[in-house]
This record gives C-alpha cells, structure tokens and sequence, in this order.
C-alpha cells in the first residue's frame, strides 16, 4: 500500500544489476584488449635504439627509457622479447623507484608468456602495495580466468588423446580376436 510494486522494484533492480554486470564486463574486456595488443617491430626497434645508446654513452640506462623498453618487450609478439622485458623490470624493482608500475607489468608478461602462477603471485603483489587498485584487480581476475580456461582445454586435450588411445587400442584387440578366431576356423 503506498510502495512500489513488487515487480517494479525487481525490474529495478535487475536493470541495475545488468547495467553494473555490463559495465564490469566492458571494463575487463577493455584490460583484455590491451593484454592481448601488440608492439610494431618499429616500436620495439626504436626502443631498444634509445636504451642501447644511453646504455653505451652514459654512466647509468635512465629509469624511464628502462621501463619504455621494457614495456614495448612486454608487448610483443616473440616470447623471448617479452623474457628479457620481465628481466629489465624485474631490476628495476631492485631500484625501488615506483614499484608498482614495474610489478604490474611483470605479472603482464607473466601473463602473456603463460605463466600463470608467477603472474597471479605479482598481480597479487601489486594488490598489497595498494589494496584498491583497480587495475591490479582486473588483471588478477582475467589471469585467474584465463588459466582455468586453459586448464579445462588441457583436460579436454587429454581426454581426447586418452579416448583416441583408448579406441586404438579395442580396434587392434579387435582385429586380433578376429585375426585369431578366423586363423583357428581353418
């Protein structure tokens, strides 16, 4: 009496509930497409220009041309490249000049090669530097994501290739009971 119907209140809710789930989900496909883009050649080419020339003419590689190497690194397509990006992070770490921006991108590159565990352990870290990082958070959960995916397609994998075996194997055991009981009619 006097208050809102039911039904309205449900469809209240449930518009605002599929607007934040839509919202969330747009945001995490935002971070999923910067994990999944790519440096040019170029890019990394003129990097690795820049750090080569202070590394060759100067006492020290600056903080800021170590991080953009190893980022455009990060972001490549050759896993090698993106080894040696998390390695001129991982010694920046060692500097302590803004942390959190070197261990993010470790646990990217963490991510893109795969690694999932030493990803989440880094993602995980940025969190207790800064417990309300959104972006920490965001990759974290499409980290934890994309490793069960992966581990659901591993286990469809096995079980293809162990019933593939599996049906070899009772086709051979077929064809030698049959080898057999017509060699015996003989």
């Amino acid at each position: 009496e006097g208050g809102w119907p039911i039904q309205c209140l449900c469809s209240v809710y449930y518009k605002l509930f599929t607007s934040i789930t839509k919202s969330r989900m747009s945001e995490l496909e935002t971070v999923q497409a910067d994990l999944d883009s790519h440096m040019t050649d170029e890019d990394i080419s003129d990097h690795e220009k820049a750090y080569l020339n202070e590394l060759n003419n100067a006492t020290v590689v600056s903080t800021k041309t170590q991080f953009g190497y190893a980022y455009v690194l990060i972001k490549s397509r050759y896993d090698n490249d993106i080894r040696k990006g998390i390695r001129l992070l991982e010694d920046l770490c060692q500097s302590g000049v803004d942390q959190r921006d070197f261990v993010y991108y470790v646990a990217v590159g963490y991510y893109r090669l795969c690694s999932y565990t030493l990803a989440i352990k880094y993602a995980e870290r940025v969190l207790s530097m800064e417990p309300g990082n959104v972006q920490a958070s965001q990759l974290l959960e499409i980290i934890k994501k994309k490793r069960k995916k992966d581990a659901l397609l591993g286990a469809a994998v096995v079980g293809g290739g162990a019933m593939a075996v599996t049906s070899g194997v009772v086709l051979v055991g077929a064809l030698v009971a049959a080898g057999i009981s017509a060699f015996r009619s003989r």
